[in-house]
Order: structure tokens, then C-alpha cells, then sequence
């Protein structure tokens, strides 16, 4: 072989092998999509509504539009069950744990109406027994709770758990509701050890609730992209520093979007807590033990990534472990009409670095043992 063919021939090579990292990295890709979507899931953490709810809340709350009505209106396989199971189906969801929107306070005048909010919420659980009842081997419910008062929501949680098999009852957090250390949940805590079905919590701040004080409303989506995460935090930490676990320790919580802030900076939090207790002599009002942080494991959390991201799951992973993470999407609230959501949820569990075993108890197992379903 001549110089020049040999240089050809080389430099074609090595073209070749720069190359070959690109292909390697889709092919990965390819995998991971194709066990995501070959996975048998469950989906514990995606919504459903009713139109007809949105129509009570601005009728009996004498304000209209709803603050979600247009963007409910328009996401199809949030109303629609038809819907909903073809895009179960396409995107390899055996079953969907339905909770419930919107949150009753998002319509404060009926909310602070026991009687309406009782109706309301009980409008929204008799949609969702509904839609249950049809499918009962592709469904389950979540009860929307109407927390104005301990007596009522302790009625709509028994009567949805015990009468129409409901998987559990769902609250809000955040700046604008009550807080979930407030001693009205006290009896709720207690309802659902003994009815022994887990809380889901989901956050609420609005979006006229501003970032600054010199404003009025939240500017750039903060309220939803940011803040709901912190408020979801700061809940886990109004319950765990109430003892909440210590009273209750076999209370199932479930949090929202992997477990919010928590897992990520769970080592600043001790840090802070030890520095500023050390350094001015005064514990944290609680009666827990220490290290607080500890206490935070306790929580359950889903696979709501938003987005593909296996590391945020694997850290979750690592601090909550592999038996309380539950594949959940936040479906269908994205601009695929829920197929984004869901396919992120998917490819960041089979993308995270852990056993294959692990992937299946979060895809599938530790919801069949947490809700006490068929295997």
C-alpha cells in the first residue's frame, strides 16, 4: 500500500472511531427508551378532573373563569378516560393512580363553606368512583379531601376509602393553604394509619401569589416551576418537626416530584440545623430525635422528573431508597398531552444506575405492596 492510500485509509479510521461515541450513546439511548416503554408500570402519581367540579367551584364560589379552566379544557386525556387509556397504552401503563385536581382552595370562598366543600369534594370522588367502576383492572382513585375542618375530612376520606375502594386521600401544601402541621390534619393523620392508606400531597401556591412583596402576582412562572418545590419541602418539614412520624409511625406520605428539594440538599439541612443550634445554644422547637434528617426518609416520593433525568432519581434513590420511590408521571400536564411526562418518568428509571430488580419495585412492586393490589 502506497502512503497516500495508507493516510486514507488511517484517516478514514479514525473518522470512523470519532464517530463511534455517537453511536454508542444513541444506541444506549435506543435501549433505554425500549425498556422504559417494555416496563410494566404503574403509575402512581398522574391527575385526573371534571369539568363539571370547574363549573361548581365558579358557581358556588361566585368567581369566573376558574383559575384553571382553560388550561383543563384544553389537556384532553385529563378530562376524557377514553383518553387517558390510550395514552395508558401507548406508553406501556398497566394502571393509573388518579389524583385528583384542582385542590378545593382554589376557590377560597367555597372552601371556607363546610357545606360546599363538602360538595365539591364529594362531586370529584363520585366522578372518579366513576371512572374507576368502568376500569377497575386500569384505575385506581385518589379522594379529594376537603380540609376546612377536621369532621368533614375525615367523612369524605372514610366514606371514599371504606364505600368506593379509594386508595387514599390527597392535600395541599403551601403558602396560601393550611399547613399540614395545623391541628386539624391531626385526625387525619390518625384516619389514614387506621384505615392504613397513604396521603398523597401535592402542592398549591398560586400564581397571584407574588415572589416580592412590591408586586402582585408571580412573575415568570416561579409559583410553579420553582416555588412548589420549596413548598413541598417546607411541608416535609412542618410534619417531620411536629413528630408526626413519631406519633404515627407507620403514616404513609407520598410527596411530589421526587421528593421536591429534600433529597438533593438533605446534607446542607443537618448542616444547618447542627451549626445554628451549636453555635446559639438553642435546639429546634421539636422533640424529636436528632439527626433530624433522618426522620425525613420516612417519606415516600415518585419518578415526576419532568424531564429525562436519572441523576435527580438515583439521589432520591439513595436517600429514600429503592423500596419508597414510585414510578409516577404528573401526566398528562405537558404539552404532549401527557406522553412527555410519562416518557421522561420511564427512561429516567431505566436510565438510573441501579439493579434491575430496583427498577422493577419502583416501576411496579412497591405500588402493588403500598395499595394492596393483585400482583
Amino acid at each position: 500500500m502506497d502512503r497516500r492510500n495508507f493516510l486514507k485509509g488511517s484517516l478514514a479510521a479514525l473518522g470512523a472511531m470519532a464517530m463511534e461515541p455517537e453511536k454508542l450513546l444513541a444506541a444506549a439511548a435506543s435501549d433505554i427508551a425500549a425498556a422504559a416503554r417494555a416496563a410494566d408500570k404503574i403509575d402512581c402519581y398522574c391527575h385526573f378532573s371534571s369539568m363539571k367540579v370547574i363549573d361548581y367551584l365558579e358557581e358556588a364560589g361566585g368567581s369566573k373563569p376558574h383559575v384553571f379552566r382553560s388550561l383543563f379544557a384544553n389537556t384532553p386525556a385529563l378530562i376524557d378516560a377514553d383518553r387517558r387509556l390510550a395514552l395508558m397504552d401507548r406508553c406501556g401503563v398497566s394502571r393509573s393512580v388518579l389524583v385528583p385536581l384542582p385542590w378545593i382552595e382554589t376557590s377560597p370562598a367555597v372552601f371556607a363553606a363546610p357545606q360546599k366543600c363538602t360538595r365539591a369534594a364529594g362531586m370529584m370522588n363520585d366522578a372518579l368512583a366513576r371512572i374507576v367502576s368502568g376500569h377497575p383492572d386500569r384505575f385506581s382513585a385518589v379522594a379529594l379531601l376537603p380540609a376546612t375542618n377536621s369532621g368533614i375530612m375525615i367523612e369524605e376520606l372514610e366514606r371514599a376509602v371504606k364505600q368506593m375502594g379509594f386508595a387514599g386521600g390527597m392535600v395541599a401544601c403551601g403558602p396560601t393553604v393550611k399547613r399540614l402541621d395545623h391541628p386539624d390534619y391531626e385526625p387525619l393523620w390518625a384516619s389514614a394509619v387506621q384505615l392504613d392508606v397513604p396521603i398523597w400531597i401535592h402542592p398549591s401556591r398560586p400564581p397571584v401569589y407574588p415572589d416580592y412583596t412590591d408586586e402582585k402576582v408571580s412573575q415568570y412562572q416561579i409559583w410553579q416551576t420553582l416555588s412548589w418545590l420549596m413548598d413541598s419541602s417546607a411541608a416535609m418539614v412542618r410534619l417531620v418537626f411536629a413528630g408526626v412520624y413519631d406519633r404515627y409511625p407507620d403514616m404513609k406520605l407520598i410527596i411530589h416530584h421526587h421528593g421536591a428539594l429534600v433529597p438533593l440538599f438533605a446534607q446542607r439541612m443537618q448542616y444547618g440545623w447542627d451549626y445554628f443550634e451549636e453555635s446559639t445554644g438553642k435546639k429546634q422547637p421539636t422533640s424529636i430525635s436528632r439527626p433530624y434528617i433522618e426522620h425525613f426518609r420516612k417519606f415516600y416520593c415518585d419518578t415526576a422528573t419532568q424531564g429525562h433525568e436519572p441523576a435527580l432519581l438515583d439521589i432520591a434513590c439513595r436517600f429514600f431508597g429503592p423500596d419508597r420511590l414510585l414510578y409516577g408521571s404528573d401526566a398528562p400536564m405537558d404539552a404532549e398531552g401527557g406522553e412527555a411526562f410519562t416518557r421522561d418518568a420511564a427512561t429516567s428509571v431505566a436510565a438510573m444506575t441501579i439493579s434491575a430488580a430496583d427498577k422493577r419495585r419502583i416501576y411496579r412492586d412497591n405500588a402493588v405492596r403500598l395499595l394492596k393490589l393483585k400482583a
